[in-house]
């Protein structure tokens, strides 16, 4: 199984709020990987989902991700409507997903990306356990330009958001 064009994300990637569709020639690529080759179960089109979200080509990201009735699939449909700024809907998609097998993991990223001092991440961390609520309030926050401090600690966490559940997708039999 060879991912490396999506798994784990390469640097830089994802951009996290509102990105730039990557080139014709990188949808070219994502169009022509045999995704069938990926997994068993009939998973292909979450990984496929996902994979085009990284790039942000969100318009094909959302076509697959709102026909997938699983969690993973509503978590895929979040993460594109927290990219392209629809954050009340993104919040929508979070709840159709639920508590993810992914949040512990998520949870204790987060807490080695952030350190007492950076006070206005601190809501991110909750009460204990992971709420993407706070997640998608703040970058809503750095969207309208308020939190720009934030927006290098935001990618990350997007970074490790995407390769936990992508690496769960890749899992998933």
């Amino acid at each position: 199984m060879n991912t490396e064009l999506f798994y784990p994300a390469p640097k830089g990637l994802p951009v996290a709020i509102r990105p730039l569709r990557d080139s014709n020639e990188m949808l070219k690529n994502l169009e022509r990987f045999d995704w069938t080759s990926l997994t068993e179960s009939g998973n292909a089109d979450l990984v496929r989902a996902g994979a085009l979200w990284l790039y942000g080509f969100l318009d094909e990201s959302h076509s697959i991700a709102q026909g997938l009735a699983s969690a993973e699939g509503s978590y895929w449909h979040a993460l594109m409507h927290r990219s392209e700024g629809d954050f009340s809907n993104s919040k929508y998609w979070y709840r159709r997903a639920g508590s993810h097998a992914i949040f512990p993991d998520l949870l204790a990223a987060v807490r080695q990306l952030t350190t007492s001092s950076q006070s206005a991440t601190a809501a991110l961390l909750g009460s204990g356990d992971w709420d993407p609520f706070p997640l998608v309030d703040a970058m809503e926050r750095a969207a309208g330009g308020k939190t720009e401090d934030d927006t290098p600690l935001l990618q990350t966490i997007a970074r490790e958001e995407y390769n936990l559940l992508m690496g769960f997708c890749l899992a998933k039999r």
